[in-house]
């Protein structure tokens, strides 16, 4: 399911911000065009500190279980973002979205929905990017998940700046304190070499075939 859904995305969302041409000002897209422009130049030997940006804390912090006594009080649930892709808003061309692929494990003993569990906050320079509707993968948000299951989830927010990184902090609202399910940053490089590496790897699997078979799906 999730190959389909993010082949899906691929097309139905154009990831291919070179020949869109995204942003939501022409500002944006030129820095965005150059940036990608710049990145053919560079050494491949750089991947290695990029990828460093982006490593989750929730990778380092996987033995910080808060324990009072014999009671596991650390959070039931589970998310976090795979990767971070650039493309445009389906309905408006000219506005360019950060999508953030990710995946969210119920792992308490109840059925429970996404959006009932995870706050996420998405920033640039401090400020709230605003949430992008993006029609069917939308509703898999608020699908009821079995316990031990998981889902993709994929959420999109208005790119602000192609000056600033965008950083993610998901939190658990059913927690007491708010315990950070995911935590990590992306440079605008990074959401450049994601979406080139997702077009690669995709661009195969892609048919009008396949499209239509997952539309029908949801």
């Amino acid at each position: 399911m999730k190959k389909r859904l993010l082949a899906a995305l691929l097309v139905s969302f154009a990831l291919v911000f070179g020949v869109t041409g995204c942003g939501k000002s022409s500002s944006i897209k030129d820095k965005i065009e150059q940036s990608a422009d710049d990145e053919e130049d560079e050494d491949e030997d750089e991947d290695d500190d990029k990828d460093s940006k982006k490593k989750s804390k929730d990778d380092e912090d996987d033995d910080d279980v808060i324990v009072a006594g014999t009671i596991d009080t650390s959070s039931k649930y589970a998310f976090n973002v795979d990767t971070a892709l650039l493309g445009t808003d389906e309905y408006y061309d000219d506005v360019v979205i950060v999508y953030l692929v990710g995946e969210f494990t119920n792992n308490s003993d109840e059925v429970m929905d996404f959006a009932s569990v995870v706050n996420v906050e998405v920033k640039q320079d401090g400020i709230s990017l605003d949430r992008a509707y993006i029609s069917g993968t939308s509703k898999l948000n608020y699908a009821e998940i079995k316990p031990g299951e998981s889902i993709p989830i994929i959420l999109g927010y208005e790119l602000d700046s192609a000056d600033y990184d965008v950083d993610i902090v998901c939190t658990d609202y059913t927690h007491y304190a708010d315990e950070v399910l995911f935590e990590g940053s992306y440079s605008i490089d990074d959401l450049i070499d994601n979406t080139n590496e997702y077009i690669d790897e995709y661009d195969d699997y892609i048919s009008d075939e396949g499209i239509d078979e997952f539309e029908d799906s949801l």
